[in-house]
């Protein structure tokens, strides 16, 4: 979270959980701290950049540690309230003495997998927790503390500052029909499209406290602007003018948002991306399939794909037209006709995140004269692994499902392919048509959800391609296991058509 009486707040809550695995790694270093003899030769810690954006990867390598030796890395920070948190993993170097974060597994430690910036997400409150512990930093950002230690002895430190936010602007947007808080980076990416995001349930935007924004939707659009892309984060209920609840929501309101973001300066000529997460790829997904000419293009993470009531009341939750959207029908994705981008995990506790997007992929799949679709899958992440850029102390809800490395590293993954496909969409074309109202709608897409669900458990297995996470030129067709047998390594990511 972003916060502090000068600055914004940007959030990232913390599961209630005490820093035991630290300690763990902590022990491991005390039980290696008189295996040392005489002093070794200079350590050199390699950490960068030094001062970078808080959405920035990270580099971390040492050299000149005692052979195939054990070394153990810690990372300490404090949050705004002066609590400090701290992260540590114990590694075996190499027999040249020489050890890569990116590439090495820990032997123990705050974390369990090869990763840079795993002692980044993996910081922990060294603390005693309550149910609300989560992490925040000022708009200044926060430093990390690396220090290395073998035999018992520091021998090397380094200090990364990350920063955030890094805008030119924020514009708080209370106008023509909508919510709204809009990010200008200091320096757009040339060509870089807007990026309008949605979140999920609870969908109002003032979720920091009482600060300009706050849900899930502000801390990407955050990132997004961290990272050049203009982005404007939309508020779609319990805010100002909006109803408390997210109820027979209107399908032109985001029309209204798009409209008006188009019609900025900075903006014209780019494209414009419809970003949703939860709820949020709801709506994305409902948007793209009966506006197909509002954006360029959509990204839906944790998507579902049928129509849901209203959350937080009763009734419909959307309309289009006046009319309300039926609750447990199919989304028409047959529809869409601009590239899209999704995100699930196999451990989703909200909803079946994971089937949705296969069944999309189908639907699209079948459908004549459809656009580029990809689907990430990560088969240990839950439902809310979305809420914040990576590279950054993770909040996971374990009620959402998912363990925290696993949310973290589908983070991480998913903010670095979403890049991507920001980066190769084509400029706007304002030519581009929509469909007619009156456009058909095949029985498939109007079949009751109840029917589809049989359909799934009968199937039990679906042919798909499996893309590794770390080297996307490699593919393999797999079968894709039914739930009662095991699933891939976290990091696997399925992709069943382009």
């Amino acid at each position: 979270m972003f916060s502090s009486s000068g600055g914004l707040k940007a959030m990232c809550r913390l599961r209630r959980r005490t820093w035991g695995v630290v300690a763990c790694a902590l022990l491991a270093l005390a039980a290696t701290g008189c295996s040392s003899g005489s002093p070794a030769a200079p350590v050199r810690l390699d950490a960068g950049p030094a001062t970078a954006a808080a959405v920035a990867p990270i580099r971390l390598s040492i050299s000149g540690l005692p052979a195939a030796g054990l070394v153990t890395v810690q990372a300490r920070t404090s949050d705004d309230q002066g609590r400090p948190w701290e992260s540590a993993a114990v590694f075996r170097a190499s027999t040249t003495g020489t050890l890569n974060l990116a590439t090495a597994m820990p032997v123990s430690g705050s974390y369990h997998t090869a990763d840079a910036a795993g002692l980044l997400w993996s910081l922990q409150p060294a603390f005693t927790t309550s149910p609300g512990t989560e992490f925040a930093t000022s708009a200044a950002g926060f430093a990390v503390r690396l220090t290395v230690l073998t035999g018992g002895q520091v021998r090397a430190t380094a200090t990364l500052q990350r920063q955030l936010p890094v805008t030119a602007s924020t514009q708080t947007v209370r106008q023509d029909g909508f919510a709204a808080t809009f990010y200008t980076p200091a320096a757009v990416r040339p060509g870089a499209p807007a990026v309008v995001v949605l979140g999920g349930y609870p969908g109002g935007e003032d979720m920091l406290g009482g600060y300009p924004g706050g849900g899930e939707e502000i801390s990407v659009a955050l990132g997004l602007a961290m990272s050049g892309y203009p982005a404007l984060a939309v508020g779609y209920y319990d805010e100002p003018g909006l109803p408390k609840c997210q109820c027979s929501t209107p399908l032109e309101y985001f029309a209204h948002a798009v409209s008006w973001l188009r019609a900025q300066p900075a903006i014209r000529g780019r494209p414009v991306v419809l970003y949703g997460a939860s709820d949020g790829a709801q709506a994305a997904l409902l948007v793209a399939s009966y506006l197909p000419h509002l954006a360029d293009a959509v990204v839906a993470s944790s998507p579902t794909d049928i129509i849901h009531d209203a959350a937080g009341g009763t009734g419909p939750g959307w309309t289009f037209d006046g009319k309300p959207l039926g609750a447990g029908m199919l989304i028409p994705v047959t529809r869409i006709r601009v590239p899209l981008l999704m995100g699930d995990g196999g451990q989703d506790a909200v909803w079946d995140s994971a089937g949705s997007a296969r069944t999309i992929m189908s639907e699209l799949e079948r459908s004549p004269g459809h656009a580029p679709a990809t689907n990430l899958y990560y088969p240990d992440a839950g439902h809310y692994y979305f809420g914040m850029f990576p590279y950054f102390p993770f909040f996971t809800n374990a009620s959402l499902g998912g363990s925290p490395q696993a949310n973290a590293l589908a983070t991480e993954q998913f903010w670095t392919r979403m890049i991507a496909f920001l980066n190769q969409l084509p400029a706007h074309e304002s030519a581009t048509q929509a469909l007619p109202r009156g456009h058909c709608v095949s029985q498939a897409i109007e079949r009751k959800i109840i029917h589809r669900r049989r359909q799934r458990t009968v199937q039990g297995a679906t042919t798909t391609t499996q893309e590794c996470a770390r080297c996307h030129n490699h593919h393999i067709a797999i079968r894709r296991p039914s739930p009662s047998r095991p699933l891939p390594a976290a990091n696997a990511e399925f992709s069943t058509f382009k």
